[in-house]
């Protein structure tokens, strides 16, 4: 018995019209998660080159040195440090609240894109099921059509529509699958961000304390 073959425009072009939606979901599912491998990793090497640098600045109270450390990075932590810092000589929860705005608006900025993420998970299965839906009901459809014309559909016919059929719903699965990756990818490196942030936060209001007692 031969082997067919099909690649993935076969598959495509097989599956019927829902696969076109579902190709569209699977090509922005993997934009987003390209885009935000590469920002996230660019603010965690930021984090590496400018956070020991501004601590030990303003441990040695050199706060003009500090701000223009913040200056340089204007991105993630930069920003959040650069707000406790001109809050300098304030009080302790003036500085906290400073931070924690500016951390707010960063981490939304980390966050940005998770929930488009978690709406291709669901509507890529859901569009897989419709479209087998769909094909199903047209395969029934032209079985009881050609039964009452008294020449009903052989096996083979009904297998092959079924099976086209299915190929929606394994595409939407696999498409799916593959965002739910992406995405708990992405949590978990946003989750570790927002934790080096609050870390960071306090402590850059201990040190700033200690250094406006000594004065």
């Amino acid at each position: 018995m031969p082997v067919v073959v099909i690649n993935a425009w076969g598959l495509l072009f097989k599956g019927g019209p829902m696969m076109w939606p579902i190709l569209f979901l699977s090509i922005l599912s993997i934009t987003i998660g390209i885009e935000k491998f590469l920002f996230l990793n660019a603010v965690d090497k930021q984090i590496r080159k400018f956070k020991l640098d501004f601590l030990k600045a303003i441990r040695d109270n050199r706060i003009k040195d500090a701000l223009s450390l913040c200056e340089e990075h204007p991105v993630g932590l930069g920003l959040i440090c650069k707000a406790g810092v001109m809050k300098f000589g304030a009080s302790i929860d003036l500085i906290r609240q400073a931070m924690q705005e500016r951390a707010g608006i960063e981490i939304h900025r980390l966050k940005q894109h998770l929930g488009l993420l978690q709406f291709i998970i669901n509507a890529a299965v859901m569009l897989g099921l419709l479209g087998t839906t769909t094909a199903l009901c047209v395969v029934f459809h032209a079985a009881q059509m050609r039964s009452n014309a008294l020449n009903p559909l052989s096996l083979g016919d009904m297998s092959s529509g079924i099976w086209q059929a299915l190929v929606t719903t394994a595409s939407g699965l696999f498409v799916g699958v593959l965002t739910f990756a992406i995405y708990s990818f992405v949590a978990m490196r946003v989750n570790d961000l927002i934790a080096v942030f609050d870390q960071s936060i306090q402590e850059t209001i201990t040190i700033l304390q200690a250094v406006s007692e000594m004065e």
